[in-house]
């Protein structure tokens, strides 16, 4: 008997849309074919109706009302249509040129589109059939682990039921034999702990309140979305994502519109308000005239505003700020309020605070790049460069001088041969050169990344750097601190070191 496909059957489409990490991608391709069918009549694709439903789909994801309605009432009311419009609408921004190196875990505008894509979801789950699909889904939420006793041979979610006798709701019933800790359920407290047991015992099989079905399968699908999107991208030709990105302009265009008008919070997560306040301070120190504040300096209150008042910044956001500084005095009490800020100090002197506005590298002498042999100004570049003169790079090597220069702000914007091509000139500096090999292992590098981020260069802690350093104590640099890396990859790195929050 031949399985049914989600590309004919509307039960399967739902089943792939729901649970995606349980099938392969040629299943996944079948749902999405099942979506973009919805944009061929009579024959003809329709490629005009797919991009104008899908920056429909995109830009609604910005407004948080959309996202909650989608949970009541489905904005899209096919699986498959859901599937391609929600992918296409992250690719779309993922390839918007503001977050070309940005990791997607910090990209808001990401998760408001996965949000609306979950809960678009939930809402057609309750409208589908007669609970035998969330029976399916609760096989998969609440089964063993392996190694928990061992698969179950039976069903793990025997039915979705009625329980009178235990109040009234709805529970899902789970034979004794199947259970698992997951089935556990408790009552929520004010103090975070353990509350009453919710979970009912009854004739040898566990009842468990749906309500705790909802919540396993929103952090289910949102994780899920990935698998989906991730298929999405390998499935699209280079043909087929230049005519989508080229074409695309509503999710852009309020992305930039964003951008321009100072509302970072909105496409950045974890935006911190305070970044906008730090930035426009560098700008109008670097932009004073007579260089009467510095970058690195102490300075008071008064000489920071007489800055501030002579900046005159195009960015209408940058004005805004500017705007809200109205004295010397509220730029003491908005410098305060930011005083975690890693670029900032403060320091009372004379029983008046002095403020110090650093460079975004975070501290140690600063070393100025402008081209990549000025790398070997740090000592332990110096010794690797002379160790390279008798001998070919180990992996570890060319990794780490790749990622430096990429992460080099002149090379952020820079196409790949630019960069293959003044890496080449270094290298060809070495008596183990070779033009073909070298060429190779540097694409090789810079198409590598780990989980689709950019990797960040070795700082001096690493145990391969640690084999040309002079000592820490001894060096006035540290690779991470003195080169002038852009606040995204600091932003990536704070993301590597907090909680691992990732999309």
């Amino acid at each position: 008997m031949t399985q049914s496909t989600p590309v004919e059957d509307e039960r399967a489409a739902y089943r792939v849309a729901t649970l995606p990490p349980e099938y392969g991608t040629t299943r996944i391709n079948q749902l999405f074919t099942r979506g973009y069918n919805r944009y061929i009549v009579d024959g003809e694709e329709q490629p005009g109706d797919l991009l104008t439903d899908l920056e429909r789909f995109g830009t609604a994801a910005f407004k948080e009302d959309v996202r909650a309605n989608a949970a009541e009432k489905p904005f899209v009311d096919k699986p498959g249509i859901l599937a391609v419009l929600a992918t296409l609408s992250a690719i779309c921004v993922k390839a918007h040129p503001k977050f070309e190196h940005a990791p997607p875990r910090k990209i808001q505008v990401l998760y408001d589109i996965r949000e609306l894509y979950v809960n678009n979801l939930a809402s057609l789950l309750r409208e589908f059939g007669d609970g035998s699909l969330q029976q399916d889904i609760a096989e998969v939420l609440y089964a063993k682990d392996p190694g928990e006793d061992g698969p179950h041979p039976g069903r793990v979610c025997t039915g979705i039921k009625e329980m009178p006798k235990f109040g009234d709701r709805l529970y899902l019933e789970i034979p004794m034999a199947a259970a698992s800790r997951k089935c556990l359920v408790h009552a929520e407290t004010e103090t975070g702990e353990a509350g009453e047991l919710l979970t009912r015992v009854e004739n040898n099989c566990l009842y468990v309140p749906v309500g705790d079905f909802d919540t396993k399968y929103r952090e289910y699908a949102s994780r899920a979305f990935k698998k989906l999107l991730r298929v999405q991208e390998k499935n699209l030709s280079e043909d087929q994502m230049t005519w989508l990105t080229t074409n695309e302009s509503a999710i852009t265009e309020r992305i930039d519109r964003f951008i321009e008008t100072g509302h970072h919070e909105r496409i950045w997560r974890d935006w911190n308000p305070g970044e906008r306040t730090i930035r426009v301070l560098r700008d109008a120190i670097r932009d004073a005239p007579d260089e009467v504040v510095s970058l690195g300096e102490f300075h008071s209150a008064k000489e920071l505003f007489e800055a501030v008042e002579a900046y005159d910044p195009e960015a209408g956001w940058k004005r805004d700020v500017c705007n809200r500084i109205s004295s010397p005095r509220s730029l003491g009490n908005l410098l305060a309020s930011q005083r975690d800020h890693r670029s900032l100090t403060i320091r009372e002197h004379r029983n008046t605070n002095h403020y110090r506005i650093q460079e975004s590298s975070r501290g140690v002498q600063p070393l100025d790049v402008e081209a990549i042999e000025d790398l070997f100004e740090l000592p332990c570049m110096a010794n690797m460069a002379e160790r390279l003169h008798e001998k070919k790079p180990v992996r570890k090597d060319l990794y780490n001088f790749a990622r430096m220069v990429m992460w080099l702000p002149q090379y952020q914007d820079s196409d790949l041969e630019t960069i293959v091509a003044d890496l080449k000139g270094v290298f060809s500096r070495w008596p183990w050169y070779d033009e073909q090999v070298t060429d190779y292992q540097i694409r090789y590098e810079f198409s590598n990344t780990i989980g689709g981020d950019t990797p960040l260069p070795m700082n001096c802690d690493n145990d391969d750097m640690q084999r040309y350093c002079i000592g820490q104590e001894q060096c006035p640099y540290s690779i991470w601190g003195s080169l002038p890396f852009p606040d995204e990859m600091y932003d990536q790195l704070s993301g590597t070191e907090g909680n691992g929050n990732e999309f």
